[in-house]
């Protein structure tokens, strides 16, 4: 059984002032909630967190403080769910365990589509409706990351 921890990137700020989008970092706020998310996945077992190169998502990923190798995805910057599924396709099948941090309403979406038929029920209340900034769902599977067949939404939290 694989997974996958999928990220919605901690509080930003609302406007980049000057940077633009891309360059909204987090706030105080948001770096507490990345900390949390770190604290919340200690024990995940996570070799590879792959995130988007928006500043809010890098510091995201680095505030977490977990020992994986972190890899910056331009492609992951504002991508919909098939954006996602294929960066996540990419990993090599010896990882394990790897968390995915980007952006709404990709990651609540993909969520969504990967929850299955019957997703962890206090998971799936947490989020399967609303998907505030620091959240993370867990979703297991087996076979590729290519394919994720089988998933399984089974756990899910707010950083």
């Amino acid at each position: 059984m694989k997974r996958l921890y999928l990220i919605r990137h901690a509080e930003a700020e609302f406007m980049g002032r000057g940077r633009g989008d891309h360059g909204r970092v987090l706030t105080d706020e948001g770096h507490a909630q990345a900390r949390h998310l770190g604290e919340l996945l200690a024990d995940a077992h996570i070799t590879v967190v792959l995130h988007s190169t928006a500043d809010r998502a890098t510091q995201t990923a680095q505030g977490m403080g977990l020992s994986a190798d972190l890899r910056p995805v331009e492609e992951l910057y504002n991508a919909g769910t098939m954006g996602l599924l294929s960066v996540v396709a990419d990993l090599e099948d010896a990882v394990e365990v790897a968390a995915l941090v980007a952006h709404a309403p990709g990651v609540p979406a993909l969520v969504d589509e990967l929850a299955g038929p019957d997703p962890d029920p206090h998971a799936a209340a947490s989020v399967l409706h609303h998907y505030p900034t620091a959240t993370v769902a867990g979703i297991e599977f087996s076979g590729s990351w290519a394919d994720l067949d089988g998933s399984r939404l089974f756990w899910a939290a707010r950083g």
